[in-house]
């Protein structure tokens, strides 16, 4: 892993008070990487998106949390522009920055839902990951993102499956707006916001999430501790999965273009 990831993952589990040695969390990271859904997601959202030359290009991370896809993405020459709610992520986001001297990247707190009201200017291309379903209002957000791409500007949106088993010990925390989306849902919503689908992918088939989080709780909370040792298992089986299973999974991803869409960017929805 990048120095500077782990920089950022470290701090994000200091943020999160996972007691441990900062040695030993480098070490995991290391090894194994972050022992999130998030990175497999970051990964699902790049394969749409896979050849783009991001040199020069102005980018939105919508709901950026601790801004790891900001820095993926400025490294290979994006400018980036990272929003995000929690202040608390904004700083240590931008402490790992300024430490690794990424001129090129930006996190900005403030309300994802008022993206209008932050003079962001406009956009190459945005992402929006894991948020829309904790937003009641998913389709004002949409046109607002929308609204900032330049003409041919990309959108990447990722949501969780309507289908896929929630877990209400952790649905109660994480405190949805809705509890995922059926495909056609999500195509309906991008089209409403002046926004064309062009392809579209999927995550965790035979909803191993579902059991990685339930085997974590030993009780009515999430064990973290035991959350992170279960992560390279799964992490890796539902890797596994997603490449050999050709079928919709818990996870959706979606790419989507503004006005005219680039042939070179084609491809069939496979969800």
């Amino acid at each position: 892993m990048e120095p500077y990831l782990a920089d950022l993952f470290v701090a994000s589990a200091h943020d999160q008070r996972l007691r441990a040695p900062e040695w030993l969390l480098r070490a995991y990271l290391h090894l194994f990487g972050p022992p999130l859904m998030k990175p497999l997601r970051v990964r699902m959202a790049e394969r749409l998106v896979k050849g783009r030359d991001w040199r020069g290009a102005r980018v939105l991370d919508v709901g950026c949390g601790i801004g790891d896809l900001g820095f993926r993405l400025a490294v290979r020459g994006a400018d980036v522009v990272g929003v995000e709610l929690d202040p608390a992520k904004v700083t240590y986001a931008s402490r790992v920055r300024d430490r690794w001297g990424f001129r090129n990247l930006h996190f900005i707190a403030g309300d994802a839902t008022r993206l209008g009201q932050l003079g962001l200017g406009r956009f190459d291309a945005a992402f929006c990951l894991a948020l829309l379903e904790h937003v009641e209002d998913d389709i004002g957000l949409v046109r607002q993102i929308a609204a900032l791409l330049r003409p041919g500007g990309l959108l990447v949106v990722e949501v969780p499956s309507a289908a896929r088993r929630p877990i209400p010990e952790v649905e109660a925390s994480d405190g949805p707006a809705r509890p995922g989306y059926h495909p056609w849902k999500v195509e309906v919503l991008l089209a409403a916001a002046g926004l064309r689908l062009v392809s579209a992918c999927s995550l965790d088939p035979l909803g191993l999430s579902y059991f990685w989080w339930r085997c974590s709780l030993p009780g009515s909370r999430v064990d973290r501790w035991l959350y992170t040792a279960l992560a390279p298992l799964f992490q890796t089986l539902i890797r596994l999965t997603s490449a050999s299973i050709k079928r919709p999974g818990s996870e959706l991803c979606f790419l989507a273009v503004r006005d005219e869409a680039d042939d070179a960017l084609g491809g069939e929805p496979v969800c």
